[in-house]
């Protein structure tokens, strides 16, 4: 058998021409977030300013059978980060089925040597069962393993499309049943539609309103997580992968404009739900269900084995599922000269996170309570 090797790839047009094994990978792992056409448009728009790229390359001979593309945030403390991090739920290094214990120490090996040397190895997001986390741990080379820490657990509703889209609708609510219905009756005999962005020119206009609805609807609820350049980065990744069916955008529209845009990702069966623009001029209309609703259909027709909808238990996914499949913010800590320094460090994220714990277990008004404090921390 071939000895593994790795490359260490700071260049981003080096990374792009791995693109089709990448792909291949990203399918064989059913793991949408690492799509190469995903991870390159977020490097192009939306990683922050100064970042470097160090990403991880292993190969059997000349075949790929892992990567894991890590970037740097220099600054006080060097963490290495996922691309895609923290907009894009479930990233992952990706391995070849059953080789991601050599993969990853192949990996490990080559960002502990790497330069600027990682203060923290971090897995945003991520699926809360990935073996990847612990098996870095493992591999880290050293006397000592690193110190591995969980910052942050959230409720990811999952949708497992056994059985088929009757069946389904049939074990929801019947109130869910005659929203919904009643939505897509008003919504026809208002000459409105649901329908896929395929073509460049629809897509632009797409990405351009999904920003417009996603924005607006966030600033009176304090500023939404993406970035202004979002709308840019997913018309870039859209021209990638519309057109191989790795992402779907769909568009609720009234009189010739948007009320709604959708957006998911998917490879190996699992489909992704990213996020959603949409406005609050016509929610009698109900249009962010009805495109999840679309989407959910859609993959059922297809033969999709699981939809993700995302972290977060917000109530409009929780109609969808009752299934649960977490995602979790963790990582590691080399011991390095800073170790102790970057424990310091992360006291105050693993302390909310504590607290926040803890307070779901209190009475609503001792809750009130430790929110005001926390955000005068």
């Amino acid at each position: 058998m071939t000895s593994l090797s790795a490359r260490l790839i700071t260049d981003i047009e080096e990374l792009a021409g791995l693109s089709e094994p990448w792909r291949e990978l990203a399918h064989a792992c059913s793991c949408p977030a690492a799509l190469p056409g995903w991870q390159l448009a977020w490097w192009r728009h939306v990683a922050p300013e100064g970042s470097l790229l160090r990403a991880v390359a292993v190969f059997e001979g000349e075949a790929l059978v892992g990567i894991a593309t890590f970037f740097v945030n220099p600054g006080q403390r060097v963490d290495y980060r996922l691309l895609g991090a923290p907009i894009t739920h479930r990233i992952s290094p990706l391995a070849a089925p059953g080789r991601e214990r050599e993969v990853a120490a192949l990996v490990a090996q080559t960002l502990a040597s790497s330069s600027p040397r990682p203060d923290l190895i971090a897995f945003e997001g991520v699926d809360a069962a990935s073996p990847w986390p612990q098996i870095f741990v493992e591999s880290w080379p050293g006397r000592f393993r690193p110190w591995s820490y969980v910052s942050s657990i959230h409720t990811a509703p999952v949708l497992e499309l056994g059985g088929g889209f009757e069946e389904w609708l049939a074990a929801r609510s019947g109130n869910f049943r005659r929203q919904v219905a009643r939505a897509h009756r008003q919504l026809e005999a208002e000459s409105g539609s649901i329908t896929l962005a395929l073509d460049p020119k629809v897509i632009k206009r797409a990405t351009e309103a999904f920003g417009d609805l996603h924005f607006r609807r966030w600033e009176r609820r304090g500023g939404s997580g993406l970035g202004r350049s979002v709308p840019a980065f997913l018309e870039d990744a859209a021209a990638d992968l519309v057109g191989r069916g790795e992402m779907r955008l769909w568009v609720v529209e009234l009189d010739g404009e948007p009320l709604c845009v959708s957006a998911f990702l998917v490879a190996g069966g699992e489909v992704y739900f990213f996020n959603s623009g949409f406005g609050g001029s016509r929610g009698d209309l109900k249009p962010g269900v009805l495109a999840l609703f679309t989407a959910v259909e859609d993959a059922f027709t297809r033969g999709e084995h699981r939809f993700d909808l995302g972290g977060g238990a917000h109530s409009y996914k929780l109609r969808f599922t009752t299934d649960n499949a977490p995602v979790c913010w963790t990582g590691l800590v080399p011991r390095t000269r800073r170790y102790f320094l970057t424990r310091m460090r992360l006291v105050p994220d693993q302390t909310h996170w504590l607290v926040a714990r803890i307070g779901r277990r209190l009475p609503p008004a001792w809750r009130r309570r430790i929110k005001r404090l926390m955000r005068r921390s």
